[in-house]
C-alpha cells in the first residue's frame, strides 16, 4: 500500500507540472499544428528506421528481425498418436469457449468508437501528454517521433502503475482520434508509433484495451501511404508480442490483413509483414482457443486469390497448422484440397513445390492412419472421403500435367489404401483413370495403368456398386474415341501435306504427323480399356449392360470400323460375349450386316470385313455365324449388296483357317450323292468325321440358298462339297436359261482364280481319275466353254490338259446320258430306301429353281441398269 500511494504521488505531481506547462503553450501548439497541416514536403529520405525500441525493463516486445516461427514440427506419427488417444474430441475448434472474437470477411474495419474519449474531454486528454511531446509525434522526422513515443511509454506506465486506467484510456482515445485516425499520414505514423509504446507500457493492463487500439491499426494496413502501412505491421507487433495468447480473439482479422500485406508493392512493407506473420503463427500454434473452423472459411475463400505472394502465405499456414500436434487440419481436408491442386499449376516453382509438399504431408497422414487400421483396429478416415473424390477426378482431368498427375496419384493410392469401401465411387475413379490411360506423358500413364488394375480387383458385384453410373462413363468414353477416331484419320492424310504451317499446340491435335496407327494410338489405350471394362461388366453384371445395348452396338460397331487391329479385336470380344444369347446373337448379327451397308460400310467390308466375319466365327461358332448370316441374306432386298456380301463370305469360307471346321463339314456332301467306295472313302471319311457335330446338309442347303445371289459362290460351294454333277446342272442354266452378264463372267473368272488356290488340291487330284469323276471334268469344261478366251481361260485349259490323254479318249463315253440316268437312278433309289429322310439326300432341284430365280433378278436388275 505505501509503493502503491508512493506511485500515485508521483504521478500527481508530474501531472501537475505538465498542466501548469501545457496551459502556456497552448496557443504555440495550435499554431504550429495549423503549420503541420500545410506542410506537404516528403519525408527525408534516411536509412529504414529500426523497430520501436522500448525501455529497458520490457525486453523481448519489440518486433524481432531475427525471431522466427516457433510452430511445433511434430511429425505424422505424434498427430496420429493424439488422434488414438481421444485427443481428438475438441481438436478441431480449439477455444470453443474463448471470449467473442472480431468478425471477418468486412469491407470496413469496424471498431468501438464509442469508446474513443468524448470532444469535452479532450483538453483533459491533451493535459496528459507535453506540447512538446504531441507536436513531436507528428513530426516529419523518425527520431523525434521515436523519441515522442518513449515519453508516451513512460507516461502510459506511470498512469496503469497508479491503477488510474480512466486516464489511460483517455490517452489511448487521442492517439486513436487525432493522431491514427487522421487525414495526414504524418500524424497516422506517430499514432502508430504512439499507439505501439502504449501497449509496451501498460504492460498487464492492455487486454482491456485492445479493442480500441487494434482497429485503427487494421485499417491502416489499408493506407495509401506505405510508410503508414510498414508502422502499422510495427504497431501490431508490439501489440501482438505482448498480448500473446489474448490477442487470438482477432485473429481473423488479422489474417485477412496480413494476407493482403502479403501481396504488397512495397518490399519493406511486405518484410514486416513476414516478421509478424511468423509471430503470429507462434501465437496460434501454443494458443488453446484458436478456433479452427472459423479460419478454414476464411482460408477457403483467399485460396481462390492468385496472387503468388498469397499463394505461398497460404501454403506456410497451411503447413504450420498441420505440423501442430492439437490441430487437425486433415479433418478439413476437402474445404482445401482443391485450392491446393489449383496451385500446383501455378507459374512460379516455387509455390508448385511447397503446394506439393503440403499434399504430400497430408497423403502421408492418411496412409498412416491406415497403417494404423491394419495394426491396432479399424479407424475411420477424418474426412469426407466422397468430396474429396469429388475433387481429385474433376484435377485428374485438368489441362497442366503436374495438376493431373498429382491428382491421379492420390486416386492410385486412395484405391490402394481403402480398397472395397471406395466401390460406391467406382465410377468417378474409372472416369477420371481411362483418359490419362493415353496421356503421352509415359509418367502418366503408367500410374493409369497401376490404378485401373488395381480397380479391376474390386468387389463390382456389392451392393454400393453403381453399375449403371459405371456403364455411363464407360459409353461417354467410347463415344469420345468415336469421335476422334475419323478426324485423326483425316489429319494422318493431310498432315505431311501442311507440314511447313506451325504446329498446333492442343493436346487434342498434338500428334498431327506420322502413320494412321500412330494417330488412333492417341486414345488406343483408354478405347481397349473401355471394352475391357465392357467385357468385365458382361461377365460379371450381364443384366444392366444388355439393358442398355441399343446404345453400347453403335460403339462397338465403330470401334470395329474405326478403331487399330487391336481395338477391333477386343471390340469383337466384347460383341461375342453379348451374343452368347439366342436373341442377342440374331440382333448381334443382323446390326453387324447394317454395318456393311452403303458406301462406307463397302469400305468396311473391303478393309476389315474378313477380320471381322473371322473372328467372329471363331468366338461364336462358324457354322452357327453363316448359317445365322445366310437365313438373313436370303430375305435380302437389297439385290447388289446381297451379291457383294456373298462373294465375300465365300471367300472366307474357302480360305480362312477359322473356317475349317465348316468346310470338312460340307465334303460329307460328296458322300451322300455318290456312292462311298474305299478310295473315295479315304478322301471324305476325315473331314466328315470332324464335322460330325454339324448336318452336312443342313449347311449346305442353308449356304446354298444365299449364294445363289453369286454364280461364282454356289459353283466353288457345290464344287468344294463334291456336287459335281448338280455344279454342271447350274452351268447349264447360265449357258441356257440366263442371260450371262458381265459381272457373272467375272464371276466365273474368280471361280478359276479360286480352283488355282491351295484349298482346292484334292478336288484337281481327283482330275487324275477322271473316269470315277466325270461330272467334275465336264463341270471344268463347261466353266472354260463360258469363259472369254483371257487369262483365265488359259489357265483352266491349261490344268485340264493336264489329265492323262488316254482317259480323255474315253471322257466322252463315260459322260453318257445313259451313264448320268444310271447315276440318278441310284440316286432315288438310296433316297427311296431311306424313306426320303431328310438326312440322307438334299433336294437339288428346288436349289436349283432358288439359285435360277435369284439370278434372273439379278439378270432384271443389271438390264434395268443398263438401259438407266
Amino acid at each position: 500500500m505505501a509503493d502503491a500511494e508512493s506511485e500515485k504521488e508521483k504521478a500527481a505531481t508530474y501531472l501537475s507540472k505538465v498542466g501548469q506547462d501545457s496551459g502556456s503553450a497552448m496557443a504555440a501548439d495550435l499554431e504550429e499544428n495549423k503549420r503541420s497541416r500545410e506542410e506537404t514536403a516528403e519525408e527525408d529520405q534516411k536509412t529504414q528506421p529500426s523497430i520501436l525500441p522500448t525501455s529497458g525493463k520490457v525486453k523481448g516486445a519489440t518486433m524481432d528481425v531475427a525471431g522466427g516461427s516457433g510452430a511445433a514440427s511434430a511429425g505424422h506419427e505424434r498427430r496420429s498418436e493424439s488422434r488414438s488417444n481421444g485427443a481428438a474430441a475438441g481438436k478441431g475448434n480449439r477455444g470453443g469457449d474463448q471470449t467473442p472474437q472480431s468478425s471477418s470477411g468486412q469491407q470496413q474495419l469496424q471498431f468501438p468508437n464509442h469508446k474513443i474519449l468524448p470532444q469535452h474531454v479532450t483538453i483533459t486528454a491533451q493535459q496528459l501528454l507535453p506540447t512538446s511531446v504531441l507536436r513531436n509525434l507528428y513530426d516529419k522526422l523518425y527520431e523525434k517521433r521515436k523519441a515522442a513515443a518513449l515519453e508516451v511509454e513512460q507516461i502510459v506506465k506511470s498512469l496503469a502503475g497508479a491503477g488510474d486506467l480512466n486516464r489511460v484510456h483517455a490517452l489511448l482515445s487521442l492517439l486513436v482520434r487525432d493522431y491514427a485516425l487522421s487525414p495526414l499520414s504524418n500524424h497516422r505514423k506517430g499514432g502508430l508509433i504512439g499507439l505501439a509504446a502504449a501497449t509496451v507500457g501498460l504492460v498487464g493492463n492492455f487486454v482491456v484495451f485492445l479493442p480500441l487500439i487494434v482497429p485503427p491499426v487494421l485499417r491502416s494496413f489499408d493506407d495509401t501511404d506505405s510508410r503508414v502501412r510498414y508502422y502499422a505491421c510495427e504497431a501490431l507487433y508490439n501489440m501482438a508480442k505482448v498480448a500473446r495468447d489474448d490477442f487470438v480473439p482477432f485473429f481473423n482479422d488479422v489474417f485477412d490483413a496480413l494476407c493482403k500485406l502479403s501481396a504488397d508493392v512495397d518490399p519493406n512493407v511486405q518484410n514486416a509483414a513476414h516478421l509478424l506473420d511468423k509471430l503470429i503463427k507462434d501465437i496460434v500454434s501454443e494458443s488453446p482457443h484458436f478456433d479452427l473452423i472459423e479460419f478454414i472459411a476464411l482460408l477457403r475463400q483467399r485460396l481462390q486469390v492468385r496472387n503468388p505472394y498469397v499463394r505461398q502465405f497460404l501454403v506456410s499456414w497451411i503447413a504450420v497448422l498441420d505440423s501442430v500436434p492439437d490441430i487437425d487440419m486433415l479433418e478439413h481436408l476437402p474445404e482445401f484440397m482443391e485450392g491446393l491442386l489449383s496451385m500446383l499449376s501455378d507459374p512460379n516453382r516455387d509455390i508448385r513445390q511447397q503446394a506439393d509438399a503440403a499434399l504430400g504431408e497430408f497423403l502421408g497422414e492418411i496412409k498412416h492412419i491406415q497403417r494404423t487400421a491394419d495394426t491396432e483396429g479399424e479407424i475411420v478416415v477424418p474426412f469426407d472421403v466422397e468430396k474429396v473424390v469429388w475433387v481429385l477426378v474433376e484435377r485428374a482431368q485438368h489441362s497442366d500435367e503436374f495438376t493431373q498427375l498429382t491428382a491421379l496419384a492420390w486416386l492410385h493410392d486412395f484405391v490402394g489404401l481403402f480398397g472395397n469401401q471406395l466401390v460406391a465411387h467406382f465410377d468417378h475413379f474409372l472416369d477420371a483413370v481411362l483418359p490419362c490411360l493415353s496421356h503421352p506423358n509415359q509418367r502418366m500413364s503408367q500410374v493409369a495403368e497401376g490404378t485401373n488394375r488395381t480397380l479391376l480387383s474390386l468387389d463390382t458385384k456389392a451392393e454400393t456398386f453403381d453399375v449403371v453410373a459405371t456403364i455411363r462413363v464407360i459409353k461417354r468414353h467410347l463415344e469420345v474415341c468415336t469421335r476422334r477416331a475419323p478426324s485423326e484419320a483425316e489429319a494422318s492424310t493431310t498432315g505431311r501435306s501442311q507440314r511447313s504451317g506451325t504446329p498446333h499446340s492442343d493436346y487434342s491435335d498434338h500428334s498431327q504427323e506420322g502413320s494412321p496407327r500412330e494417330q488412333q494410338g492417341s486414345l488406343e489405350r483408354t478405347w481397349l480399356e473401355a471394352l475391357r471394362w465392357l467385357s468385365v461388366l458382361l461377365d460379371r453384371n450381364k443384366n444392366e449392360v444388355l439393358s442398355v445395348l441399343d446404345d453400347l452396338l453403335p460403339l462397338l460397331f465403330e470401334a470395329t470400323a474405326d478403331g487399330s487391329e487391336e481395338v477391333v479385336l477386343k471390340a469383337l470380344e466384347v460383341e461375342a460375349s453379348i451374343a452368347k444369347g439366342t436373341s442377342e446373337f440374331q440382333r448381334l448379327v443382323a446390326a453387324l450386316l447394317d454395318r456393311f451397308r452403303g458406301e462406307r460400310g463397302s469400305e468396311l467390308l473391303r478393309q476389315r470385313g474378313s477380320l471381322v466375319i473371322r473372328r467372329l466365327c471363331a468366338l461364336l461358332g462358324a457354322s452357327k455365324v453363316f448359317i445365322t448370316v445366310s437365313t438373313l441374306l436370303v430375305r435380302e432386298q437389297d439385290l447388289p449388296f446381297a451379291s457383294t456380301m456373298v462373294q465375300a463370305l465365300n471367300l472366307i469360307l474357302l480360305t480362312a483357317p477359322e473356317l475349317k471346321q465348316p468346310r470338312d463339314c460340307l465334303k460329307g456332301v460328296y458322300d451322300l450323292v455318290r456312292p462311298s467306295d474305299g478310295n473315295s472313302k479315304s478322301t471324305s471319311s476325315e473331314g466328315h468325321d470332324q464335322g460330325q457335330r454339324d448336318d452336312p446338309v443342313e449347311l449346305f442347303e442353308s449356304l446354298y440358298r444365299s449364294f445363289s445371289h453369286s454364280c461364282c459362290a454356289v459353283l466353288s460351294l457345290c464344287i468344294h462339297a463334291g456336287a459335281y454333277a448338280h455344279a454342271c446342272e447350274v452351268l447349264d442354266c447360265l449357258g441356257t436359261k440366263l442371260e450371262v452378264t458381265s459381272n457373272q463372267l467375272l464371276e466365273l473368272d474368280r471361280l478359276v482364280q479360286l480352283l488355282e488356290s491351295p484349298m482346292f488340291v484334292g478336288t484337281r487330284m481327283r482330275l487324275l481319275d477322271p473316269a470315277k469323276h466325270p461330272a467334275l471334268c465336264k463341270c471344268l469344261y463347261g466353266v472354260l466353254t463360258l469363259l472369254p478366251q483371257a487369262k483365265a481361260f488359259q489357265t483352266l485349259n491349261g490344268r485340264l490338259a493336264s489329265i492323262p490323254s488316254d482317259v480323255l479318249a474315253r471322257l466322252n463315253e463315260l459322260m453318257h446320258p445313259a451313264s448320268a440316268k444310271k447315276h440318278r437312278d441310284r440316286s432315288l433309289t438310296r433316297s427311296k430306301d431311306t424313306g426320303g429322310d431328310r438326312e440322307s439326300g438334299i433336294h437339288f432341284d428346288r436349289l436349283l429353281h432358288v439359285f435360277l430365280t435369284c439370278q434372273q433378278k439379278h439378270v432384271k436388275l443389271h438390264s434395268t441398269q443398263a438401259w438407266e
